[in-house]
C-alpha cells in the first residue's frame, strides 16, 4: 500500500527566477532631504536617522517579514532582493503532484504554475505581483548522462563525484530576504549605504548620489524590448546593430551569443565606465537619425569627440544588450538613454527575459519541430553559443534550461569549473593518463608563491595544472581562474570548510542548513 501511495506522487525542484522595477517604497531623496529641513549643525547627523534608510523603511521591512512568514513553510530557499525600486531574485522549492497531474515535458516554457502556491502567491502579490512581475520558472530534473553510464572504471570516483553534484536538489543553501537601496547596482553614485549604514561622503550630498543613480532607472525610460522571437534576425544576425553582453567575463567565458561584445567586466558597477569607453570609438557624426534631432546629434557627438588622433569606427544603427534574465540589460539600456553618451534617436534595444527566455524558446521551436516530424531549419537554430552560467548549484543551463553537463561549481570563486578538471584530478586515475597528469605537475614547474601560500596548510590538495590553460587550480578548493588571486588566508578558510563538507557527508548531514526552518 505504501508503495502504491509513494507512486501515486512525485517531488520535483522548481527553479523560479523573478523581478520587477515598480517603486514599493518612497524614493530615497522623497523620504531623506525631509529630515534636513529645520535642522541646525548639532543636529544635522539627524540626516541619517533611520527613515532615510531604506532597510529600516517600514513598508519595505513589513513586507521582508510578509514573504519569511509566507515562503518558508513552503521550503523556500534562495534570495530575494528588495528596494524602493522593485523586486529581485531567485528562489527553489520542491513540487509534488500526482501521476495524472506530472508534467513531462522537457520545455520549461510550458511549464504552468498552475496550483504552485509559491508562484501563485508571488505572481498575485499586491505590492509586485500582476503581469508585469516578470518571471522564468523551470524545472531541475534528472537529465542524468546517459554516456557516463559504461565508463572506464578508473574514471569512476569522479565521475560518481560528478553525479553527486548533477542530481536534482534544493539548488540554494538557505532564504535570504534582504532589503537594498537597489535591485541591481549599477556603480554610479553608489554607494549609498554600507552595512546597514550611510556612507559619508562629503563631495555629495547622499540626496545627489541618488540622483545620479537615477540615471539607470527603468522606472523612468528603458530600451525597447526585443522578444526571443525577434531577437536573432533584429540583433544577432545584423552586422549594422552592435550586441553587447552586459553580464561578467567568467559568465561569459562559457557562453554567448555569435558575434556580441565582452565588456571584459568582473562586476556589473563597472559597465558605465565600459560604456563611456565605447561611446568614444564611434564617430557618431556619421550618424544618420531623423532631421528634426539633427542639432540634438550635433551635441551628442561633440561631446563625445576623444583627444586622440586614430580613426573611428564607424557607429552601428542600433545597440542591443543582453543577459541572464533581463534585469542588468534592462538597468544597463536605460543608463545608456540617459547618460547622452549616444544620439538620442538612436535605437536601445534589450533581450525581453535575456537568455534564460530565449533558450527556452529554442527549446519550444525544436520540440515544435520534432512534433511535426519537420526537419529543424535555420530559424530553429540557436545563436547562443556555448551554455549560460546561472547564480546556483546548476552552474549553468542549456536549451530548455536543462542543467549543465560540463561544469561543476569552484567551491573558491562560486563560479563555473569546467567538469574535466575534476576529471584530470581524480586519484583513481592510473596509466598513461596518470603520467599525463603527473607531467603537469612537477614541483619544479610549481610557481614560488604558490608554494609559500600552501605551506604548513593541513588537508589541502595537490596542486593540478590545467592542461589546456597552463593555470594552476587545487580540485575542491580553487579554479584555474581564481587560484592566482587566492590569499593564504583564503586557503586555510576552504580548506577548513572543505573538511566540515566531507565530514557532513559522511555523517549523512547537510553541510548548510537555514536555522529557522521548521
Amino acid at each position: 500500500m505504501s508503495d502504491q501511495s509513494s507512486q501515486s506522487t512525485r517531488e520535483e525542484y522548481r527553479i523560479l527566477a523573478l523581478y520587477r522595477f515598480v517603486q514599493l517604497a518612497p524614493p530615497f531623496d522623497n523620504y531623506t532631504d525631509d529630515h534636513d529641513k529645520g535642522l541646525n549643525d548639532d543636529s544635522r547627523a539627524e540626516r541619517n536617522k533611520p527613515t532615510a534608510n531604506p532597510s529600516h523603511h517600514p513598508i519595505l521591512t513589513n513586507l521582508q517579514t510578509e514573504l519569511y512568514d509566507a515562503l518558508r513553510p513552503l521550503k523556500v530557499r534562495g534570495t530575494l532582493l528588495i528596494a524602493p525600486e522593485g523586486i529581485n531574485g531567485t528562489i527553489c522549492y520542491p513540487f509534488s503532484y500526482g501521476n495524472d497531474t506530472a508534467d513531462t515535458t522537457t520545455d520549461t516554457s510550458e511549464i504552468s504554475g498552475e496550483n504552485d502556491p509559491v508562484f501563485t502567491y508571488l505572481k498575485n502579490h499586491v505590492l509586485f505581483g500582476g503581469p508585469d512581475l516578470r518571471t522564468r520558472l523551470s524545472v531541475w530534473k534528472d537529465f542524468c548522462n546517459e554516456e557516463e553510464t559504461d565508463t572506464n572504471s578508473e574514471w569512476d570516483d569522479a565521475v560518481k563525484k560528478i553525479q553527486e553534484l548533477k542530481q536534482p536538489q534544493q539548488a540554494f543553501q538557505r532564504l535570504k530576504i534582504k532589503i537594498k537601496p537597489e535591485i541591481v547596482t549599477m556603480g554610479l553614485g553608489r554607494p549609498l549605504f554600507r552595512n546597514g549604514k550611510p556612507v559619508q561622503d562629503m563631495s555629495k550630498t547622499l540626496s545627489a548620489r541618488h540622483e545620479e543613480n537615477q540615471k539607470a532607472n527603468p522606472l523612468r525610460t528603458k530600451g525597447q524590448y526585443l522578444s526571443p522571437t525577434q531577437w536573432d534576425d533584429q540583433a544577432v544576425n545584423d552586422p549594422d546593430v552592435l550586441v553587447i553582453d552586459t553580464r561578467n567575463t567568467y559568465e561569459i567565458d562559457i557562453g554567448t551569443f555569435d558575434g556580441a561584445i565582452d565588456p571584459k567586466t568582473k562586476h556589473f558597477s563597472e559597465f558605465p565606465e565600459y560604456l563611456e569607453k565605447l561611446a568614444r570609438e564611434y564617430d557618431w557624426t556619421e550618424h544618420h537619425g531623423d532631421e528634426g534631432d539633427d542639432r540634438e546629434q550635433e551635441k551628442t557627438a561633440n561631446s563625445l569627440q576623444d583627444t586622440a588622433t586614430y580613426q573611428k569606427k564607424k557607429p552601428p544603427k542600433a545597440i542591443a544588450m543582453f543577459c541572464t534574465g533581463g534585469i542588468r540589460c534592462e538597468k544597463a539600456t536605460s543608463y545608456a538613454l540617459q547618460s547622452n553618451l549616444f544620439p538620442k534617436d538612436m535605437p536601445i534595444y534589450h533581450l525581453e527575459g535575456g537568455i534564460l527566455a530565449y533558450l527556452d524558446h529554442v527549446a519550444q521551436k525544436k520540440n515544435g519541430s520534432e512534433a511535426k516530424n519537420t526537419a529543424s531549419d535555420n530559424t530553429s537554430k540557436s545563436t547562443f553559443c556555448g551554455e549560460c552560467f546561472v547564480f546556483d548549484k546548476r552552474v549553468a543551463v542549456t536549451d530548455g534550461l536543462k542543467p549543465s553537463k560540463n561544469y561543476i561549481p569552484c567551491y573558491g570563486c562560486r563560479g563555473p569549473m569546467d567538469r574535466r578538471l575534476l576529471l584530470l584530478s581524480s586519484n583513481s586515475i592510473s596509466g598513461e593518463k596518470r603520467k599525463a597528469v603527473e607531467s603537469e605537475r612537477q614541483p619544479s614547474t610549481i610557481p614560488s608563491k604558490y608554494q609559500v601560500i600552501m605551506e604548513g596548510i593541513p588537508n589541502l590538495p595537490e596542486l593540478h595544472c590545467d592542461p589546456e590553460t597552463k593555470s594552476w587550480y587545487l580540485p575542491g578548493l580553487t579554479c584555474p581562474r581564481c587560484h592566482d588571486g587566492t590569499t593564504r588566508e583564503s586557503l586555510e578558510r576552504f580548506a577548513q570548510r572543505k573538511e566540515q563538507m566531507e565530514i557532513c557527508a559522511r555523517e549523512g548531514k547537510s553541510h548548510f542548513r537555514d536555522g529557522k526552518d521548521n
